[in-house]
């Protein structure tokens, strides 16, 4: 409703950009119409699971808006995942249509005509402008746009309530198997008001409504929600990045002139250090939030001389819809994630038990309260109520609370590294390391160790043209963190495994150690 209340006010104003692409916000109803009416005329019935999968183009996007208009509960999905991670998650969520890019439409083939799962047919996704990509042609495969040609250009006329569940978001599967988050539209609606009011701020003194650069998946719930959904009540345009190259980035923001950017710190650092930045129309940027992983004020600072705008970082999950905690524009709090977003309400709880609040400065847990929350993960109760209690969300996540409300994150709790008896918090050895002018990007893990139990590791890229020792990292650390902290291993690394969101994957790290440890005997 509230799309079809912008489509309404300004018809003509662009809504979605690729490339050379264009779609106006009647463009896009009209599509997201005929593709929901189309699959209504296959069988669909609502609250039927249908799977979107693809990167940044108009046609997710079209693809979620006609999933809206059904009542269906969408699946993002991962294009990058593999089969096995593909079969687990239409298997979980019962999904029997698959939207996807066709360059990715094999996979999906496969898993349909093995018959593992509930998938039933595959609706492949043609870039318009470009080759078309090979794709078995059969009954149970039909072409994106040839679908929608087929349906009716009408709003489908079925009842959604606020209740409805519109979203299996699953969750990176990086400390498990991934679980689906369920969202309602309660939850999403909930949301984009609280980051509508949020990141207003910079774009208030012009009136400007979003022209956000879209170069976090929309697949993930960050990019989600900070782009979709944020533009569901603003009626901005969402200019949409394939591969969020430095490159890309630049050609983007030369060519379309956003004033808002989402970002991780991948892209920021990416940008920071590119040559053509400085002679860029980066400064049409008046705002930007960036989350995922830490990120050196340093960076922060480099990228504020460049654009003008103001940097916020915070803090989320996947089952809360995104948002919990961040930096308030005029109150920001480098190294920290922020404050409670409005209505969200947020404790810091012992680790052993979950059930007393630590004092002010003291590691606990942080658990939350909100409209945002996720009512549950799907067909997963024992995981559910682990999670959820008394109302609380657990997160998983150890964190610090200052006097005035700030939230700082240590680590997952699942990541802390036990030396000797200590509890050592790995992302503090990286916000360390973070600090040397030589270091680039860094991430700590534990490793087996004969006599502490665990002793930490840390693996580091430099920056260009810079040269270091394991030694020299060593005793910088000395001089900041006490004995046990200190690395006793340094790696030196051309690249860290990451999230498709760009955090570093600890779990990969440790487990390649543990592997070495293991064939060492």
């Amino acid at each position: 409703s509230y799309f079809t209340e912008w489509v309404n006010k300004q018809p003509d104003k662009t809504y979605l950009i690729h490339e050379e692409r264009e779609i106006t916000y009647q463009e896009a109803n009209s599509i997201a119409r005929k593709l929901a009416n189309a699959l209504i005329d296959l069988g669909y019935q609502k609250q039927d699971r249908i799977a979107l999968m693809g990167l940044n183009i108009p046609e997710y996007v079209l693809g979620l808006q006609a999933c809206f208009k059904l009542g269906a509960i969408i699946v993002p999905t991962n294009p990058m995942y593999t089969v096995s991670e593909l079969t687990h998650q239409f298997k979980d969520s019962g999904a029997e249509t698959v939207i996807v890019q066709a360059m990715f439409a094999d996979k999906v083939i496969q898993i349909m005509r093995e018959g593992h799962t509930s998938v039933k047919r595959v609706v492949a996704i043609q870039t318009p402008g470009r080759p078309a990509v090979a794709v078995e042609q059969a009954p149970d495969i039909l072409d994106f746009y040839e679908l929608v040609a087929r349906g009716a250009d009408a709003e489908p006329d079925i009842d959604i309530t606020p209740e409805d569940i519109v979203m299996l978001q699953y969750t990176g599967g990086t400390t498990g198997v991934s679980k689906g988050c369920v969202l309602t539209n309660d939850n999403i609606e909930a949301m984009a008001w609280i980051d509508w009011y949020w990141f207003k701020t910079p774009l208030r003194p012009v009136e400007q409504q979003f022209r956000c650069l879209v170069a976090i998946p929309v697949y993930h719930i960050y990019g989600f929600n900070c782009n979709v959904n944020l533009n569901m009540i603003d009626g901005g345009t969402l200019i949409m990045v394939e591969a969020p190259t430095p490159d890309n980035l630049l050609r983007n923001i030369n060519r379309h002139n956003p004033n808002f950017f989402f970002a991780v710190p991948a892209m920021i650092i990416g940008l920071n250090n590119h040559p053509e930045t400085p002679n860029s129309k980066i400064s049409s940027i008046m705002g930007m939030m960036c989350g995922s992983s830490p990120l050196a004020v340093e960076t922060i600072n480099k990228m504020e001389q460049l654009t003008g705008a103001k940097i916020c970082e915070g803090y989320g999950l996947s089952e809360s819809s995104n948002i919990l905690t961040i930096n308030p524009f005029s109150g920001t709090r480098p190294g920290t994630v922020g404050l409670p977003l409005p209505d969200t309400d947020i404790k810091v709880v012992d680790l052993e038990t979950g059930t007393q609040e630590v004092p002010l400065g003291e590691p606990g847990e942080l658990i939350a309260k909100g409209p945002q929350m996720m009512r549950e993960y799907w067909n997963n109760p024992e995981e559910t109520a682990n999670a959820l209690r008394d109302g609380w969300l657990y997160t998983g996540d150890i964190v610090t609370m200052d006097q005035d409300g700030y939230i700082t994150i240590l680590d997952r709790k699942k990541d802390m590294i036990l030396c000797s008896g200590f509890n050592v918090y790995p992302r503090e050895i990286d916000e360390v390391l973070y600090g040397h002018p030589k270091i680039l990007d860094t991430c700590a893990v534990g490793i087996p160790d004969p006599k502490r139990g665990e002793t930490v590791k840390s693996f580091v890229i430099l920056k260009p043209g810079e040269t270091m020792t394991a030694e020299e990292v060593i005793e910088y650390c000395r001089q900041y963190l006490t004995a046990y902290k200190v690395p006793t291993e340094v790696e030196f690394i051309d690249e860290l495994p990451r999230t498709n969101v760009g955090k570093p994957m600890r779990v990969a790290l440790r487990n390649m150690e543990r592997e070495k440890a293991k064939n060492r005997g």
